[in-house]
């Protein structure tokens, strides 16, 4: 297709070739400035508008000041040192740890003894209502170390202190568990502290043949106390089994102290002071009471002198007169017997024995049997 035809093969105007021959010109001319840079207007109005974009930026933050300034650096010291805090807290309980689990196999006179011992004192603070058995185990733990201290050779002081530590956790524990059993009245712990006492006393006969001779005596010291331990509990097993309930009499350093049970029907002790019980007869009637004896009248007693008589009751100590007796008479200053006074009301004769006597008149007895006149 030539420029003078379009697309259907007809001819073209002159004016439209003119116009597209124009255009294909300028399209030209733009091309060739396209393959060099931007011109320099172009370049100079671009950087002065980045230039104002870049001076309406909002500005940075003012720097904190006063006390602001002062808390914000604390707060990370702060934190560093909890951060630091923690990770030492961290490293002291697994060391700790460590240190515990390597000083469980430690005997007396190694360097982790004592912390050993330590950690037991913890173990029995935490142990609340088992502190009796726990006590128990540890005497177990100190046979254990004896064994060690048979084989190693170990000086007699230390083989005596533990022998020591092991008496007073025996005693302590055997106490405790005592207590407790009766006080829950269950013969299980009493069976498991016998069958404990018996295994401890085995071991510390087989033992005492190996420790230091001058530790004998306190070996067997130990065997003693822990053959009393075991019979102790087989008694209070005995006496938890009673009828009344368990059978004690009072404590000492074993703990409660076994009693015989008593016997069926018979009457607790009364408390002093209190009135004895009268035992009823067989065909249930009471027995009488045994008979009060009458009291014995007193006899009237009259007395002479100057300026009359006076009636007296017998000094403590003097016999009685017995019933029916005349009362003696005393002499007047004449010679003359002074009769008896009669008793008013009655026949003049002495009260039976039967009845209440009435009471002695405390009449004076005049000493003058003549005419006033003459007296």
């Amino acid at each position: 297709m030539s420029p003078s035809h379009d697309a259907a093969g007809s001819p073209r105007p002159a004016s439209v070739r003119d116009r597209e021959a124009a255009l294909e010109a300028r399209l030209r001319a733009l091309a060739a400035d396209l393959d060099d840079g931007p011109a320099p207007g172009f370049r100079a109005a671009t950087r002065a508008r980045l230039v104002a974009m870049a001076a309406v930026r909002p500005p940075a933050p003012a720097p904190p000041r006063g006390l602001r300034a002062r808390l914000r650096p604390g707060r990370g010291a702060r934190r560093s040192r909890l951060t630091a805090a923690v990770a030492g807290a961290v490293l002291a309980v697994t060391a700790t740890g460590a240190l515990v689990a390597l000083s469980t196999g430690a005997g007396p006179g190694d360097a982790l003894y004592g912390l050993k011992r330590g950690t037991e004192q913890t173990q029995l603070a935490l142990a609340g209502d088992e502190r009796g058995p726990t006590l128990l185990q540890l005497a177990t733990t100190r046979l254990q170390e004896l064994d060690g201290l048979a084989d190693g050779g170990a000086p007699a002081p230390l083989v005596r202190d533990t022998l020591a530590t092991m008496d007073a956790q025996t005693t302590e524990g055997a106490a405790l568990v005592s207590t407790e059993a009766l006080g829950a009245r269950d013969a299980a712990p009493l069976t498991a502290l016998a069958d404990w006492a018996r295994q401890q006393r085995s071991g510390l006969a087989d033992l005492r043949a190996a420790l230091p001779g001058d530790t004998g005596g306190a070996a067997t010291g130990s065997i003693d106390l822990v053959g009393r331990i075991g019979a102790r509990a087989e008694r209070l097993r005995t006496a938890l089994s009673c009828a009344g309930g368990p059978a004690t009499s009072g404590r000492d350093e074993l703990g409660p102290v076994p009693a015989p049970c008593a016997a069926p029907g018979t009457p607790e002790p009364s408390a002093p002071g209190a009135p004895a019980t009268v035992p009823a007869d067989p065909a249930g009637e009471t027995p009488p009471a045994a008979p009060t004896p009458d009291p014995v009248p007193a006899a009237p007693s009259s007395g002479g002198g100057s300026g009359g008589a006076t009636g007296s009751a017998p000094a403590p100590g003097a016999p009685t007169p017995p019933v029916g007796t005349p009362a003696p008479t005393t002499p007047a200053p004449d010679g003359g017997p002074v009769p008896p006074l009669p008793v008013p009301g009655g026949s003049g004769t002495s009260p039976s024995p039967s009845s209440t006597p009435p009471p002695v008149l405390d009449t004076p007895l005049s000493t003058c049997l003549l005419p006033p006149l003459l007296c």
